[in-house]
């Protein structure tokens, strides 16, 4: 192998090209310009060419510095991932997730209890994304009609609503004019609710402005399966409730598309360690299966 010059002249000139001075590069790397400056020289003393030409308090590469460094500084980006590589390897892996806490109770919890990603420990969080990212997490599901700009998105699944009842009071109810004789229930601030879902199916007959309405979707299928009326909700939450015979859907072909999906985010720009790669493709893969499971109940 060749001789290489010596590394932290190699990184002092990597960095003064990349940010444009020394005085820049020497707060990077935490030196002083002076240091950045005799590093360079010496750099360019054992090439036998000047790497920058100077122009006023400024810097510009030469044609040999130009030729280098783009490939001294991928170099130095590969250097810093393996860094990060053995780093990880030598840990015992971490991840902070983030989500809305009736996802996390009802759709996150169970799935994390049957198989979560090998060998990981999650702590999650019930944080808007900006402060959950602040507070250490790699990644937030949000619910949301489209994905927050600013972040990077991975879309898990459009959510799905349902008329859902006890099976007693779901046995009543044969077409959605029946829904007349029902107290509807549905989840405040969602895009689709019962007015939309009525029209859809030509129901004009059942008024729902006298539905009792909630601050949130597991409280609606709390009402239900309590014998309170029928609940518009997210097949989402609802999924472990009517796998258990607690709630039922009230009809074979009542599915509706609702206006939100879930996306899983990540901060742009940012490194993801091993274990939220690893976490976003078994919520990927999860939410696949979800929908699988779904079409069975």
């Amino acid at each position: 192998m060749a001789s290489l010059p010596p590394l932290n002249a190699l990184r002092a000139f990597e960095a003064a090209a990349r940010r444009g001075s020394f005085a820049a590069a020497a707060e990077e790397l935490n030196v002083t310009p002076a240091a950045i400056g005799q590093q360079v020289r010496q750099l360019e003393a054992l090439i036998g060419a000047p790497l920058f030409v100077r122009e006023g308090r400024g810097l510009k590469l030469s044609e040999r510095g130009a030729a280098a460094i783009d490939r001294l500084s991928r170099a130095f980006e590969l250097v810093g991932e393996a860094s990060s590589a053995m780093r990880e390897a030598g840990a015992s892996a971490a991840l902070t997730l983030s989500a809305p806490s009736d996802f996390a109770s009802a759709w996150l919890a169970p799935r994390l209890a049957r198989r979560r990603p090998d060998g990981l420990r999650i702590t999650l969080l019930a944080s808007p994304p900006e402060t959950a990212f602040e507070a250490g997490a790699e990644i937030a599901v949000v619910f949301a009609t489209e994905p927050p700009a600013g972040f990077e998105a991975l879309l898990l699944m459009r959510e799905i609503l349902a008329p859902l009842a006890r099976p007693d009071i779901a046995r009543a109810l044969r077409t959605p004019g029946d829904l007349d004789r029902a107290v509807l229930i549905e989840e405040a601030g969602l895009q689709t609710g019962w007015r939309t879902w009525l029209a859809a199916r030509g129901a004009y007959g059942v008024d729902p402005a006298a539905a009792l309405r909630t601050g949130d979707g597991l409280s609606a299928l709390a009402l239900a399966e309590a014998g309170a009326g029928v609940a518009l909700a997210r097949r989402s939450l609802a999924a472990g409730t009517i796998a258990a015979g607690g709630l039922t859907p009230v009809f074979s072909d009542g599915d509706h598309p609702a206006g939100e999906a879930w996306y899983a985010l990540t901060r742009r720009g940012r490194r993801l360690s091993a274990g939220a790669r690893d976490t976003l493709s078994w919520l990927r893969a999860e939410a696949a299966a979800h929908f699988d499971a779904a079409d069975e109940l």
